[in-house]
């Protein structure tokens, strides 16, 4: 009967933090106007990366330590023994690994675009420069970059369009531009799970096949190092030799010059 409570306290401990996961809401929120701001928030919990007054630590006052310092003790490196070269696989092409992490993103950026949800949009741009010819051309290109992307934005699969406000203005008298923007989206966290959980199998292969291909160059370069060390032992054996071989012949000539010279000392 206990075993029985127990597996029941689990289950609905498990419950509770699936529809905890179910209702809960990671949002990320960026705004600049006179400096960048940037809030990140789980359910109520927000946490502000960028903006605010940064507190300044206080610097801590290191002991004068009395006597002379002992030196710490060098360790013995231990030698490491050369590791027997393994079987190694087939080096996969580049143009692989490539595909299988570019699959891999689409279908993260497929998953994110279904369920990303965009809450606010608003972005207000003054452009200004002090001289009215150059100014009309900003304005210009300013409406050519921020049109695609308030276009971009009400075609979004999840999308409040009454939050969505974006602006261009010009001002010829004014000297200086002003940049006003925020953007907040949102997704529930168990749709992370969900879409981490779909893109397990892609993750598995891209880091397989770049962990194949890493193996490949390693063993292509290993064996590289060991063809030229061979040819150096080569080229070392040939001048030992050439060596041994030139000794051989001095030592020749030295015999026969001293018994040339032992019978004419003899006669």
């Amino acid at each position: 009967m206990i075993a029985l409570y127990i597996l029941l306290g689990i289950l609905g401990f498990l419950l509770f933090i699936l529809c905890l996961a179910g209702t809960l809401k990671l949002s990320v929120r960026a705004a600049y106007c006179d400096s960048p701001l940037l809030i990140i928030g789980i359910g109520p919990i927000k946490l502000k990366l960028l903006g605010g007054p940064k507190k300044e630590k206080p610097k801590e006052e290191k002991p004068a330590t009395e006597g002379k310092k002992k030196k710490p003790k060098k360790k013995k490196k231990k030698e490491k023994k050369p590791k027997k070269p393994g079987k190694v696989k087939e080096q996969p092409p580049l143009t692989a690994v490539i595909a299988s992490f570019r699959d891999l993103l689409l279908g993260l950026v497929r998953g994110f675009k279904r369920h990303l949800k965009i809450e606010e949009l608003r972005l207000r741009v003054l452009v200004a420069s002090g001289d009215a010819a150059t100014t009309a051309m900003e304005y210009g290109a300013v409406c050519t970059l921020v049109e695609p992307l308030y276009s971009l934005a009400t075609q979004a699969h999840r999308v409040r369009k009454d939050r969505v406000n974006v602006g261009v203005e010009c001002d010829f008298l004014a000297e200086k531009p002003e940049v006003d923007a925020e953007f907040c989206i949102s997704i529930r966290i168990w749709r992370i799970y969900w879409i981490a959980l779909c893109s397990t199998r892609s993750l598995i292969r891209a880091l397989s096949l770049l962990k194949a291909y890493l193996a490949g160059a390693k063993a292509k370069k290993e064996e590289k190092k060991a063809k030229k060390e061979a040819k150096k032992a080569e080229k070392e054996a040939k001048k030992e030799a050439k060596k041994a071989e030139k000794e051989a012949k001095k030592q020749a000539k030295q015999a026969e010059k001293q018994k040339t010279v032992s019978p004419e000392t003899d006669g």
